[in-house]
């Protein structure tokens, strides 16, 4: 009965017009600002552990923006899941640096695009499956009854969802190694166990995954990252391509991981605000370190 429901009201809402969608995530993110709740106190604790450089009141406003942009991003949803996708498509407006990843497969090696939490990255998800041979490594949801439904969805466009619990990274480099193709992967989401190692994310050590340079020393791909920029007023999206920086391709590990990281603030400091800070991206400490999230 639970899983009827959520797919009902998700097809519900999917009903909307995308602009009044949006609106009404604004108005859940507000709820979710003036109410004590947990997503609340993560973006805090997030936006004040990695943007100590700004005073109480461009937090304080950065925190509304981001809940606003957090409850957009379940609204939209709706849409993102069950519209067709060329009509999904129309909505974006422009695309910048599309041909640093053009120029990338016509080298015949394959690329690897990161796609950090940012802006929407269900309809960057589409894009790509629409217009590259492009297999996704994704994260199963909690609630298995979905998986299925879910996968088919972000599939429809053309893409390939492989998982994280099944062979996801062998058949990252089969596509890789043998199709030459588009490979895409979440860089800033927590790895498993022994699959990440620490380093600077905002200046504080965070878990963070290296299937990507791995793959990149194994196959030669390249690395390119991208996000979709969501525009004001429900007037669509912006999508925008930018090229890793060389010290990603380099031997040392640790330097190859920190220069990624690097890149992913890059795109985050274009819009801060549509970043997913209500994620607890510290949750996994160093030995010795505390969990700034114990507290929630």
């Amino acid at each position: 009965m639970r899983i009827v429901l959520i797919k009902s009201l998700i097809r519900l809402v999917s009903l909307l017009p995308l602009s009044v969608a949006q609106s009404l995530g604004n108005w859940l993110g507000h709820c979710f600002y003036l109410f004590p709740t947990k997503l609340r106190r993560t973006t805090e604790i997030n936006i004040h552990l990695c943007l100590p450089e700004l005073d109480s009141k461009e937090k304080k406003q950065l925190i509304k923006e981001s809940l606003s942009q957090t409850g957009i991003a379940i609204m939209e949803i709706g849409a993102m899941l069950c519209r067709p996708t060329p009509k999904l498509l129309t909505r974006i407006q422009s695309i910048s640096g599309k041909e640093h990843l053009d120029k990338s497969l016509e080298a015949g090696k394959g690329v690897i695009l990161l796609t950090p939490h940012l802006g929407c990255w269900e309809i960057a998800g589409l894009y790509v499956g629409q217009h590259y041979q492009a297999t996704t490594l994704y994260k199963p949801p909690k609630i298995e009854a979905l998986a299925s439904w879910l996968k088919h969805a972000r599939q429809r466009s053309g893409a390939t969802l492989v998982s994280t619990k099944d062979s996801g990274p062998r058949q990252l480099l089969k596509k890789l190694s043998k199709d030459r193709g588009v490979i895409a992967l979440l860089p800033d989401q927590e790895p498993p166990a022994g699959a990440g190692v620490f380093s600077p994310f905002f200046g504080i050590d965070a878990y963070t995954m290296t299937l990507a340079t791995k793959l990149s020393k194994k196959t030669g791909a390249k690395i390119i990252f991208g996000f979709a920029e969501r525009l004001d007023k429900g007037r669509g999206y912006r999508l925008h391509a930018i090229p890793a920086e060389k010290d990603i391709y380099d031997d040392d590990l640790s330097l190859a991981i920190t220069s990624m990281n690097k890149t992913i603030e890059q795109c985050i400091r274009q819009v801060p605000h549509q970043y997913q800070w209500s994620y607890k991206r510290f949750r996994k400490r160093p030995e010795g370190s505390n969990n700034p999230y114990t507290k929630i």
